[in-house]
């Protein structure tokens, strides 16, 4: 529990009362005066990230597997929202593509980090990143609209909420 504590006090934003997916969505984009996008993603290839952090100059793009249960949706999201409000990097991947003429132009798009097992991942930062987002994901209001543990039923739910108990130990 004090790890997660102390994870808690690095965020670069106040956690929102009821906590909510949307509201730490909004708890960041106020924070940082900078648009974040929540995007559902299919992903063809099984070994593709199941989320993802992409940063371009004026907005951060959070993907999600549209494919997967929504608790798994819930926990991805939480999961790239926390690397954004802890600050954590990854590298540029690619420069910047002009939309309509396909050139590359000065602005470039960073694909920050991949919740997958990818090789441009820091470790340390993948686990605060999942240890946060499996913490505060059991702490969902339930009024969420994408899903919470709640939703899983009582034997379920308890066991997500052992799992984020064993994991802060």
């Amino acid at each position: 529990m004090r790890k997660i504590q102390r994870l808690i006090r690095q965020l670069d934003v106040d956690l929102p009362t009821p906590l909510t997916v949307q509201g730490v969505v909004s708890a960041l984009e106020t924070a940082r005066d900078r648009r974040i996008q929540v995007v559902a993603m299919t992903i063809d290839e099984p070994t593709g990230p199941c989320g993802l952090w992409v940063a371009t100059p004026e907005t951060d793009y959070v993907l999600y597997s549209r494919e997967a249960s929504p608790v798994l949706q819930v926990q991805t999201i939480l999961h790239e929202l926390m690397h954004i409000a802890l600050k954590h990097t990854g590298r540029t991947l690619l420069s910047g593509v002009d939309r309509l003429s396909g050139s590359l132009n000065p602005t470039e798009a960073q694909v920050l980090l991949a919740r997958s097992t990818s090789a441009f991942v820091d470790e340390r930062q993948e686990r605060d990143a999942e240890l946060l987002a499996t913490y505060l994901g059991a702490r969902l209001d339930g009024g969420n609209h994408i899903g919470v543990f709640d939703d899983l039923g009582d034997d379920t739910a308890a066991v997500m909420y052992r799992i984020a108990a064993a994991l802060a130990d």
